[in-house]
């Protein structure tokens, strides 16, 4: 009777394939349960962590499998290559951070005015809180911090608009909304009593410039924002001076967990004001 020889399976191609198909709903898993609170993001970075030593195992094993299916002929190449597949992809994410890591520097607090940057209302109250957990605290803005920020951002920049107060903040309120951010405070509103009242017809300038009386010097609007995939927590800070014939704007974020955010803060700033602008279209100015 002839003989049939069955080739054997590399263990490693194997496993290689297990563990890069278990990484696939691992993360997901965990995308879900920070976005809904159901771990804290300390513990959603162990868990990525944790989940980034799977996918370097998984191309370890396929490394392995390699060598095994070259040098005694084992079978498992399906399963090698699929493995690896799923492993590069998931580590597509963790290598472009690492680029941006070295591209910004590795700070979590942005702001459009680096000398003087606006206050928040009841984020530094709550990092307080939280400062034993790991939550990061406001920077200081110091001169060397300012010409780093200045150095790095360099498209970061105040706006000046040739509006009032009310109208540059009912623009800004709206932004806000449509990016479901959560307001946490807001102070120095104008005072809706001095408005004029519904209905009334009024002409210009004279009624521009009522209106204008009722709208204070300083408005600071304080929201919580979201990163897209993880929902990472940002605390932003919009500030609406008033000026004789323009208002200023400035803006700060400031990310609440992670050393570095990867330029994040400062790409939500841009993007806002990139929005704001369009909605002011033709008032526009840097600072």
């Amino acid at each position: 009777m002839p003989g049939y020889y069955e080739q054997r399976r590399s263990r490693a191609a194997l496993w290689c394939a297990r563990l890069a198909s278990v990484s696939l709903p691992y993360f997901a898993i965990v995308i879900l349960l920070h976005r809904f609170e159901k771990v804290a993001t300390p513990q959603a970075y162990w868990l990525v962590g944790f989940g980034l030593m799977l996918i370097l195992f998984a191309l370890f094993l396929g490394a392995r499998a390699i060598v095994d299916m070259w040098n005694h002929g084992y079978s498992g190449g399906r399963l090698t290559v699929r493995g690896l597949l799923i492993a590069i992809l998931l580590l597509l994410p963790f290598a472009w951070f690492g680029y941006l890591a070295v591209l910004h520097p590795s700070i979590n607090d942005v702001s459009t005015n680096p000398y003087s940057p606006p206050g928040f209302i009841r984020a530094a109250n709550i990092r307080a809180d939280q400062a034993a957990q790991g939550m990061n605290q406001l920077a200081n803005y110091t001169p060397p911090y300012a010409t780093l920020l200045i150095e790095s951002y360099p498209k970061l920049a105040s706006r000046r608009y040739n509006a009032g107060a009310r109208r540059i903040y009912a623009a800004a309120a709206a932004l806000i909304t449509d990016r479901d951010w959560l307001v946490t405070g807001v102070t120095g509103l104008p005072d809706e009593a001095n408005a004029p009242a519904e209905g009334e017809q009024e002409t210009q300038p004279e009624s521009e410039a009522r209106l204008e009386t009722a709208v204070p010097l300083d408005i600071h609007v304080e929201a919580l924002a979201r990163s897209m995939i993880f929902a990472f927590h940002y605390d932003v800070v919009l500030q609406i001076v008033s000026e004789e014939e323009s208002t200023l704007v400035d803006m700060r974020v400031a990310a609440r967990w992670g050393r570095h955010d990867f330029g994040a803060s400062a790409r939500i700033i841009e993007k806002f004001l990139a929005d704001l602008d369009a909605s002011l279209l033709g008032i526009a100015g840097e600072g």
